[in-house]
């Protein structure tokens, strides 16, 4: 019996880790991607983080391209002839397909030049003129109810929620959830990423300042597209979460404070109560540099 109880316990802390894992690698990928798409005349931030209505801060992320929609990926490059349509000539289409009949226009500079058009098989875009443009594939949506004012484009946002689907390791406690909404109007589905989390933060590190809230940093909160793009250097994402059922026998006496290289003491909130020390606790930390607000053009 003694075995199998902690053959049990072991097997859902390894699940858990296991899940954080794939969970925090989807949040990698969305974070460096930020502003992928996007471009650099487009008012709207490649990333924001802000305090939502319960306190909690939500992440919000914008590009043109969704992990879990095969349409948004890749790029292309295409010729275009004035007062013709534009053909893909990078990848070559017959080895790498666009995945979209849909696409925004970019310039090679990543300014707008059409903001959703139909690539093929008949365009519906004519070449304003002789030059060559990026095109990102998108899916077939509203430009007009767009999320983005100038082009089509994506939010993929994190968040703390609790889940009706409760995780029977961890019921009294939120999920960090991923929603993708690609109309403004829409409030889109939740989806569970990380199960059993007890406290979330994000960090920048921005222009000199190696560890900066982005919540309450006035040139952050304040930022335009433009300055985001000079000043961000990396985002730090914190997560405390729970691994393994209650034990009545153990009492965590670790840490939830994650002291930086530069001084910076960042505190994880266990949540209240004597309870919650009889169960174990893990803080997880992922630092990113979104390549595309930086550097335009990084392909997925």
């Amino acid at each position: 019996s003694y075995l199998v109880k902690g053959y049990l316990k072991e097997s859902r802390r390894a699940t858990i880790q296991i899940e954080s894992a794939v969970g925090l690698e989807v949040l990698r990928q969305d974070v460096e991607h930020a502003g992928y798409g996007i471009a650099v005349d487009e008012p709207t931030l490649p990333i924001k983080v802000e305090k939502g209505p319960d306190g909690g801060i939500r992440l919000r992320i914008v590009s043109t391209y969704n992990l879990t929609n095969k349409e948004t990926r890749g790029w292309s490059i295409v010729r275009c002839i004035a007062g013709r349509h534009p053909i893909q000539v990078t990848p070559n289409p017959k080895e790498f397909p666009f995945p979209s009949p849909w696409a925004v226009f970019l310039t090679l500079e990543g300014e707008t030049v059409d903001p959703f058009s139909k690539l093929f098989p008949y365009t519906s875009w004519t070449c304003p003129k002789s030059a060559y443009y990026l095109a990102f594939p998108v899916p077939k949506v509203s430009r007009e109810d767009s999320v983005c004012k100038k082009q089509v484009c994506c939010l993929v946002e994190y968040s703390l929620y609790r889940s009706s689907s409760k995780n029977p390791v961890c019921p009294d406690l939120p999920v960090l959830g991923r929603r993708v909404v690609w109309r403004g109007s829409s409030k889109g589905s939740i989806k569970p990423l990380i199960d059993c989390v007890a406290d979330f933060k994000v960090l920048y590190s921005w222009g000199s300042k190696s560890y900066v809230d982005p919540t309450v940093e006035p040139s952050i909160v304040e930022a335009t597209p433009s300055s985001l793009r000079e000043n961000l250097k990396l985002v730090h994402i914190y997560l405390l979460v729970r691994e393994g059922g209650y034990e009545p026998n153990f009492k965590f006496s670790g840490s939830t404070t994650v002291v930086e290289n530069d001084g910076t003491r960042v505190t994880l909130r266990l949540p209240d109560g004597e309870e919650s020390l009889h169960y174990r606790w893990k803080v997880l930390k992922l630092t990113v540099k979104p390549m595309n607000v930086n550097a335009y053009l990084t392909a997925p």
